[in-house]
């Protein structure tokens, strides 16, 4: 099973914000959902921008891959660097993608009910939990608040 999360960006650049979710009563997150069969990992990127964000994005590179054991819950984040095929069907894999907000508008309410724009700097400090507190731990140009050259998102 594989999803995708997109980390967004209001424009790109080191001091581009980012946008955090919330579902009521729960904590913050990025937009997710599953990939379909019929879909690249990109153009999944994109339907959840649209679809749960009412938002047209531009989708980056991939940052990082995250693979879980449902059995152990234990996720592993593997840098895109690093990364080999496995084609382990034990896993449920998510894909972290960049992306910047094209046309800048506002995020809509429908699966979220509450958004935030946030520093890179600020990242470090938001109470995530589950697969994106692992990501969010490994991340470094964000939670250091490292440049990022526009280049990566494109």
């Amino acid at each position: 099973m594989k999803f995708v999360s997109v980390v967004i960006q209001h424009h790109a650049g080191p001091t581009g914000d980012v946008l955090i979710c919330r579902k009521a009563g729960g904590a913050w997150e990025f937009p997710s959902d599953r990939i379909r069969t019929n879909e690249t990992d990109e153009e999944a990127a994109e339907r959840v921008a649209w679809e749960q964000l009412g938002m047209k994005v531009a989708v980056g590179k991939r940052a990082m891959i995250g693979r879980k054991k449902p059995q152990d819950g234990v996720t592993e984040h593997i840098a895109c660097g690093n990364i080999t095929h496995n084609t382990d069907s034990k896993f449920i894999f998510r894909n972290y993608y960049e992306a910047v907000n094209k046309w800048q508008t506002e995020p809509k309410a429908g699966t979220y009910d509450e958004f935030r724009w946030v520093h890179p700097s600020e990242l470090g400090q938001i109470g995530f939990s589950g697969d994106d507190a692992s990501f969010m731990a490994k991340y470094d140009p964000w939670v250091n608040g490292r440049p990022i050259p526009d280049v990566r998102m494109y």
